[in-house]
């Protein structure tokens, strides 16, 4: 994709080209889906005439080798791009039909028959009887002496919901084979990625498969995976010598796509009359769905989470065991926060929890743990580069007026509101390079960032990069950057990115990279570039191996929840954020609102519920429950600079840190409105019908 400074102008009349708007004259595709969680694969019955050819394909038609993702702590087992034996989860995908329309196709899709025996009880894979996909242990420090040294115990143990990152553009794939080259265009946030799986799967090498990224409508995590569609539609455009698409529905997306968050975390933590934090120990689970998704892993928020508890806090030893799941659920993967919502929940709850048992206020117990000093390095085996933990409290405090506010608290529950303040200090890791991801045993994320610079001759500056847009301001800030590097104009400056053609090799855009080895790698090329006096036909590629960098913020809300109703109601938020240095200030504070918002759909609304039988109950969005625009305060932003020593422009990551701030502060908000009523919230999402049964259960209310 080619962006120029007409972008923002083209978006806003409307005529932006996604995948959906492509004009390929290709057949669309439709899958047919399991309605069982767990059954055996009978006969499969297209429905057609006799001696005409059916319009769809099984997984014996196409004959795809499964999804692998292999590693330590991972149990051995694959996604098959088509189910052949058995389903695993409702919506799995069983055969794939195709017609000139998408409404044909999906006729087409209701009128096949498959004859299912349903499995109920049996383990959803063999090669994991007792249901374990991913299992680590890990830790560091002396657990038995931090105990001796600070006796008082606190154990609890936390839940979060699951939920899906829900882009307004859903996934999408279309493939077109022409002189035994496969061109694959598809809504991903990985293009590299994209290429080397579907050429591995199809037996193609990776030279004859080009990936091309159209607009990108969102994507949150969601589509920094590769899917089965992706595979099957790419295999169809080969078997039937005609471009193919697949767009995705609503309802799919929500039943078929990937989930996330699903965690039960139990902490045990040792700490001493005057509230410090010595000694933790953590049980993380997550729900990690049917299969590993690629190329992240059943282990991902499992060991996400079991590194970032206590992650900002000067913890003596910390001791986790970490597993991710198996179920008869959508497989899990990665949306905005990972594992990192799920720690930092635990970690603040505990913090307040703690606070109230000793009768300190919560602000001072998180200045009296917070790292003082960096580098650092945690018990968690995080090495943290840079930060200012007592500054980012300190402006909290004086950006919200806290003292003020606990004097008005006070007011409001001498007038019966349930008015609550919640605080959150979180650190998070952004940019994962070669280094973090062999040692986690990933082999399938090159983990590199890769930038090229070409000098037309027109004077035309072209930076290709191995990231993709999806929404993130890479355009502007890229063109800002270039402007300020080579003394140009910015609108001479195009951006180009997601074609495997003519971008260089990477990783693609997630984990808040874009920032870390995305500027990095930029910003030395176009430092080269400027070296060699901005000759025409000069051509310029840099790839760099980036460092992990820590992120950090300190968050507060202000929740009041009716007495009646029980909604509650963010009614104030104040962020201060240190992504380091800050190279567009509009790009970085648009992440950190729409991260906020996001992260209060996690805390207050948001759940895939399924049924005792694993029959999933939100497929539409009048179930799933997301935020409205008058769900969401305005965001008194405020930011506090850290240059991070590993980047070349001392930057670090942004797009996740609103989420994992709000999964901190808005569920200590909540509790501390339920407070004075004897409640102790220790799950998400703190939905009204939550707030009533923990009422329930302490006889506020009587069932």
């Amino acid at each position: 994709m080619r962006f120029t400074g007409g972008d923002a102008e083209e978006l806003v009349q409307g005529r932006g080209k996604y995948l959906a708007d492509l004009d390929l004259d290709a057949l669309e595709v439709a899958f047919v889906r399991s309605p069982f969680p767990a059954a055996r694969i009978g006969a499969i019955d297209f429905g057609t005439e006799a001696g005409k050819v059916p319009a769809g394909a099984t997984a014996v038609d196409l004959d795809l080798p499964p999804i692998r993702v292999e590693g330590p702590g991972l149990t051995a087992d694959g996604w098959p791009p088509l189910a052949r034996d058995r389903v695993r989860f409702v919506g799995e995908a069983v055969a794939a039909v195709w017609g000139e329309t998408r409404h044909r196709a999906e006729d087409l899709a209701d009128a096949v028959t498959v004859d299912y025996e349903p499995t109920a009880g049996v383990a959803v894979h063999d090669a994991a009887p007792d249901g374990v996909l991913f299992r680590l242990a890990g830790g560091s420090g002396d657990l038995d002496a931090a105990r001796l040294a600070a006796p008082r115990r606190i154990r609890r143990t936390f839940t979060t919901g699951r939920q899906t990152p829900l882009p307004l553009e859903t996934r999408g794939v279309a493939a077109s084979f022409e002189d035994g080259r496969l061109t694959v265009w598809t809504s991903t946030q990985v293009p590299h990625l994209a290429q080397s799986l579907i050429a591995a799967c199809l037996g193609l090498p990776s030279g004859k498969v080009r990936v091309i990224v159209p607009r990108v409508g969102g994507g949150f995590g969601l589509k920094a995976h590769v899917f089965p569609e992706e595979i099957v539609v790419a295999a169809l455009a080969i078997r039937l010598g005609r471009p193919v698409r697949w767009v995705e529905d609503r309802r799919e997306n929500l039943m078929a796509s990937a989930h996330a968050h699903e965690e039960r975390v139990m902490l045990d933590a040792a700490f001493t009359a005057d509230g410090r934090v010595l000694g933790v120990e953590a049980t993380v689970v997550a729900d990690v769905g049917a299969y590993s998704i690629f190329p992240f892993a059943a282990g991902l928020e499992a060991i996400t989470t079991a590194q970032t508890i206590f992650g900002p806090y000067a913890i003596e030893a910390y001791r986790f065991q970490a597993s991710g799941v198996a179920s008869n659920r959508c497989p899990a993967g990665a949306y905005r926060g990972v594992g990192m919502n799920a720690g930092v929940h635990a970690t603040e709850r505990l913090l307040d929890i703690i606070a109230t048992e000793l009768g300190i206020d919560p602000l001072e117990v998180r200045r009296r743990n917070a790292v003082r000093s960096f580098p650092h390095l945690t018990p968690a085996g995080r090495d943290l580069d840079s930060g200012d933990y007592q500054g980012l409290l300190a402006r909290l405090a004086a950006a919200a007026g806290y003292d003020a506010l606990r004097a008005e608290q006070v007011t409001a529950r001498a007038e019966g509101r349930l008015v609550g303040i919640g605080i959150c200090l979180f650190n998070e890791h952004s940019g994962t390079g070669v280094t973090e991801y062999r040692e986690r045993g990933i082999n399938s994320i090159p983990g590199t960032d890769s930038a090229r610079v070409r000098i037309l001759e027109d004077g035309t500056v072209e930076v290709h990069t191995s990231g993709a847009e999806a929404g993130q301001g890479h355009p502007e800030t890229l063109r800002l950057l270039a402007a300020r590097e080579l003394g140009v104009a910015p609108d001479s400056v195009v951006v180009v990115e997601g074609d495997t053609d003519s971008c260089p090799p990477g990783s693609g855009t997630f984990v808040s990279r874009g920032a870390v080895g995305g500027l990095s790698s930029v910003a030395r090329a176009l430092r080269q570039a400027a070296e060699q006096d901005l000759k025409p036909g000069l051509d310029v590629t840099v790839t760099v191996d980036p460092r992990q960098v820590f992120p950090s913020g300190a968050h507060l809300a202000v929740v009041e929840i009716d007495p009646l109703s029980l909604v509650p109601k963010v009614v104030r938020y104040v962020a201060v954020e240190d992504c380091g240095v800050v190279v567009n200030r509009a790009a970085v504070d648009g992440q950190v609102r729409g991260g906020v918002a996001t992260g209060l759909g996690g805390a207050l609304l948001e759940e895939i519920a399924y049924s005792a039988e694993e029959q999933i109950q939100t497929v539409t969005l009048l179930d799933y429950l997301v935020p409205l625009a008058s769900d969401v305060p305005d965001l008194e932003l405020h930011h506090l600079q850290s240059p991070s020593p590993h980047t070349a422009l001392g930057s670090k990551g942004v797009g996740e840190g609103g989420t994992i701030g709000a999964f901190g502060a808005v569920p200590n908000a909540v509790a501390d409105a339920l407070a004075p009523l004897g409640v102790e919230t220790l799950s998400l999402p703190l939905s009204p019908n939550a707030i009533y049964s923990a009422l329930a259960a302490t006889q506020q209310i009587v069932e």
